[in-house]
């Protein structure tokens, strides 16, 4: 991965449809999906210029979540962190590294309250 970078840009509970599971009655509809994104990067020359252009817009980053979710089919969630992030490392050349953590609300019903949540980084 990329060297440290002390720069964060966080996004918590995005709420994105997807159509998600290994089970084949799971790809009759989208589900809901909970995203959390983690963006490493300098943000000095934005600090500097206190420019949207000089900026990570997370409003794109928003934008190329739900792209990666409405446009693909998925079995397992590491597949779509994986692809969220991917898209997400386009939105900026600053961008050093991408943590995308996720869980569907579903997936463990019948066990409580239990959570499980998947996370993948990438970086450049």
């Amino acid at each position: 991965m990329s060297s440290f970078v002390p720069d964060r840009l966080i996004i918590r509970d995005l709420e994105l449809q997807c159509v998600i599971g290994a089970e084949d009655w799971e790809h009759l509809m989208p589900q809901r999906v909970v995203v959390d994104i983690e963006l490493r990067a300098d943000f000095s020359a934005a600090a500097d210029s206190d420019c949207l252009a000089d900026a990570v817009d997370y409003r794109e980053v928003c934008a190329r979540a739900v792209e990666v979710a409405e446009d693909g089919e998925y079995r397992l969630l590491e597949a779509f962190a994986d692809r969220v992030a991917r898209a997400v490392m386009g939105v900026n050349e600053c961008i050093a590294e991408v943590t995308v953590g996720m869980f569907k609300p579903l997936a463990l019903a019948g066990f409580g309250e239990a959570e499980v949540r998947v996370e993948v980084t990438r970086g450049r």
